[in-house]
């Protein structure tokens, strides 16, 4: 490389750093409004929120980076693999930035930090008619974003891309729609079948010891919590402030399970952003790949491991400890059946394996459907029963059980929902090739061993960061291409045995 090209590198990857700080200080803004902001704190968050907003989409564009791209592409030969990458992602970017007018980004942060306050308030009181025009006024930005970005077959890409780069809606249609063939007569077939008894899950835990419980979990997995922490808020979320800093919430009711597998599944999170590559750091490969690839992480922990009958042949007895009296008479084989329950709930975040994917599939038919524009806002309170009915055969006896149960709209994530499937699928396959590669992974597990798998993910996914496309990455870790077949197998292995079908 001469010294030109090299100069010229030197100065793309200041730029990068610059911007990926300013991403840093949005999401600990966000962290904070979620998690410690009073409630007045709003009529100064919302502008704060725009302003910083406005910045970064400013840096993003600057025609000086739009320079150094052009240049870099040009000489891409002269680059490396990483440094090559490092160029595809930053103009990827780019380029989906200069297409949206900078108002309207302000306009979308803006609305955001509104929508998400008023969402809280309206879930709590079951209340869809305050939160329905900021949920209006979102739709019509997010088709605005669509439109100045552009697309070929339809407007729900752009928005996809944002989290799944280079997906397209056909194609995640076609895949959801394959999952959802599967999964309904399964669904179906269990439901014909004895439940195993689990009311020693429902009732009667003592949030504090649930907290304690669930740190210890965390770090049996390897979160460092040095390097991280762990809150409260109204939906848990994960937020990689920096390699350094990742912060962790979670909600808890009087059950065992919102708490214990929240932790998991966030904490799953957690590992993917503490472990990305510290050489990549604040450049343009150093992020997670995709929200799918993210996903993958969390159900991973969350269900293959943490809903395993190993991982609880290591930590039931502890369990049996902190909740004696709920669990100290309760066996490990009805315990493990137990939190193995199918059976159609309303909840998401709660759902068992087996209906989760159908909670997704669901909300991508609707989200979908608002940003063509065949259903509106109005519409949705009655529109998401009717769907839920024929997915569930249930009814959400009111919009805090039903459409407003989760802050993604409110929040602008148009596009997210398809991510949690996609991780499903790709969480079977990394798993899958695990066991491949590590024959022992069961028993390591069952013995209280999970940083062998730790490493594995950390090798394998977490530092690469997004040096690869998803699809790329995915063939990387695990020698296959994607596909649903891992995840299918799984499913029909574990819940074939558990209900004898």
């Amino acid at each position: 490389m001469n010294e030109a090209l090299a100069t010229r590198y030197r100065n793309f990857l200041a730029r990068a750093a610059e911007l990926s700080d300013l991403e840093s200080a949005v999401a600990l803004v966000g962290w904070d409004q979620e998690t410690m902001m009073p409630e007045k704190g709003i009529l100064g968050r919302a502008p704060l929120a725009a302003t910083l907003a406005g910045v970064l989409h400013e840096k993003m564009t600057a025609p000086a980076l739009a320079d150094d791209i052009e240049a870099l592409e040009r000489e891409k030969g002269e680059l490396g693999e990483q440094g090559a990458a490092q160029v595809r992602e930053l103009a990827r970017l780019h380029r989906r930035a200069k297409n949206v007018p900078g108002d309207l980004v302000r306009a979308v942060a803006e609305t955001t930090s509104k929508a998400t306050a008023v969402w809280q308030r309206a879930r709590a009181d079951k209340d869809y008619p305050t939160f329905a025009p900021l949920l209006e006024e979102m739709i019509r930005l997010k088709r605005s974003v669509a439109d100045a970005i552009g697309f070929k077959d339809d407007p729900y890409d752009p928005l996809l891309d944002e989290y799944e780069p280079g997906a397209k809606t056909k194609d995640v249609a076609r895949t959801l729609e394959d999952v959802r063939e599967f999964l309904v007569p399964i669904v179906k077939a269990i439901g014909e079948r004895p439940k195993p008894k689990s009311d020693f899950l429902e009732k009667g835990y003592d949030k504090p010891l649930q907290d304690q419980f669930g740190r210890e979990l965390i770090k049996a997995m390897g979160f460092d919590m040095e390097a991280g922490r762990l809150d409260l808020s109204a939906h848990p979320f994960t937020s990689g402030i920096h390699r350094g800093d990742t912060r962790l919430t979670i909600r808890y009711h009087d059950d065992f399970s919102t708490g214990v597998w929240g932790n998991l599944h966030e904490a799953g999170h957690g590992l993917y952003e503490q472990n990305l590559s510290g050489e990549l750091r604040r450049t343009p490969i150093g992020p997670a790949c995709s929200l799918g690839v993210h996903e993958s992480q969390s159900r991973l922990w969350e269900n293959l491991v943490g809903r395993s009958r190993n991982f609880w042949k290591a930590n039931f007895p502890r369990a049996q400890q902190v909740f004696p009296e709920r669990l100290g008479k309760v066996s490990l084989e009805d315990f493990y059946r137990a939190m193995n329950l199918v059976e159609p709930s309303f909840i998401r975040t709660e759902a068992d394996e087996v209906t989760y994917n159908l909670h997704i599939i669901l909300r991508f038919e609707i989200e979908r459907d608002l940003i063509s524009g065949r259903v509106t806002v109005k519409d949705l309170p009655e529109l998401w029963n009717s769907k839920f009915k024929t997915f569930f055969g249930l009814v959400p006896p009111d919009v805090a059980l039903g459409v407003l149960q989760d802050i993604h709209w409110a929040a602008g994530y148009v596009g997210y929902f398809p991510t949690y499937c996609l991780g499903n699928i790709y969480a079977s396959q990394f798993y899958a090739a695990a066991k491949r590669d590590i024959p022992e992974l069961d028993a390591q597990i069952g013995r209280g061993d999970l940083l062998t798998l730790r490493d594995w993910l950390v090798e394998k996914v977490h530092r690469w960061g997004r040096t690869y496309p998803s699809p790329e990455l995915i063939r990387h870790a695990t020698g296959r291409d994607p596909s649903t077949d891992d995840f299918k197998a799984y499913i029909r292995t574990k819940f074939g045995e558990l209900y004898s079908l």
